[in-house]
């Protein structure tokens, strides 16, 4: 076999290679989506619907509140691993586990007016991170 033809050869199996791991599940993205989103006042609660799926990611990865009530809706629009919603240092605004397929929500009082993290809890080591930027009043 001549060099060429050989180099030929490799370079059709690492491209084999390359395709056929493109066909595996995506490995856990470690951005979230550019999205950001305000929340919107229904019945005198602040009301926001965040949207989850396999990638291991919010959408949007970043809401805007007021000081205040606010309710969060997780929306679960995949087939995989259930998610949450937590505000880190803040045990008490969280929305439980939402599986596959599933909704659920929670209504919290916001922090101080600022920037904080919010994760799924379950896959925060896979980047599933936003921000929650609350108004000054």
């Amino acid at each position: 076999m001549t060099t060429r033809r050989a180099a030929t050869l490799l370079t059709a199996v690492a491209v084999a290679g390359l395709v056929a791991c493109s066909n595996r599940q995506a490995s856990p993205n470690r951005e979230g989506y550019p999205g950001a989103a305000t929340a919107s006042v229904v019945g005198g609660v602040q009301q926001i619907t965040l949207t989850v799926d396999n990638g291991f990611r919010f959408d949007p990865s970043t809401i805007t509140v007021h000081p205040g009530t606010v309710k969060v809706t997780l929306v679960h629009k995949g087939t995989g691993a259930p998610h949450d919603f937590s505000v880190t240092n803040f045990p008490a605004d969280n929305v439980p586990l939402a599986r596959a397929g599933a909704t659920t929500s929670a209504t919290f009082t916001t922090p101080s007016p600022g920037s904080y993290k919010f994760v799924c809890t379950i896959h925060v080591a896979q980047g599933m991170t936003g921000t929650l930027v609350v108004l000054p009043s």
